[in-house]
């Protein structure tokens, strides 16, 4: 069974999609929410190659394996600041009290619950003047969230909402 993603009954159903998520989450009108291919990963890329262009440099909360390999695709774009220390193991998310933030950074990325590791953030960075990153793939849609707090968010479909390779991004306009 084939459907064209021109299709008008494609059309209908994408269009649903989009009003429904920006309705659930209460997604302003200066957010653009995309249904992309790539799954999680390519966001990874797509993230650094879209925004670490207006210094060069971003921060990292790496916190487990998925966030660390963000920063490991994002070191071929540029500098990637780890904003914690490395460790063998990860158990918790640092107190931002103690991160060590650039004040170079284009923006700051963490991914929101580390399946691998067990580690889940409990609060929403606060970083004024950059965009806030976050990979929400395996919490997406379990929880409210303030989206007026991101310049983007991104989930891969497969963990809670859809196929594997699909990517649901929410994009501040700026």
């Amino acid at each position: 069974m084939e459907m064209s993603h021109r299709s008008p009954e494609y059309l209908a159903i994408h269009t649903e999609t989009i009003q429904s998520l920006r309705e659930l989450l209460n997604v302003p009108q200066n957010y653009k929410i995309l249904l992309m291919q790539s799954g999680g990963t390519g966001m990874f890329a797509a993230v650094c190659m879209n925004l670490m262009g207006r210094t060069g440099e971003a921060d990292y909360v790496v916190t487990g394996s998925w966030s660390a390999k963000a920063a490991k695709e994002a070191a071929q774009y540029g500098e990637v600041n780890m904003v914690i220390p490395k460790t063998a193991k990860y158990t918790s998310v640092p107190s931002q009290d103690t991160w060590k933030l650039s004040p170079n950074a284009s923006y700051l990325y963490y991914c929101d619950n580390e399946t691998v590791d067990g580690v889940e953030f409990n609060f929403v960075p606060e970083v004024p003047g950059i965009p806030l990153v976050c990979d929400m793939s395996s919490n997406f849609l379990s929880r409210p969230v303030d989206v007026t707090k991101f310049g983007v968010i991104f989930a891969g479909a497969q963990k809670n909402i859809g196929p594997a390779g699909i990517v649901v991004v929410i994009i501040r306009e700026d």
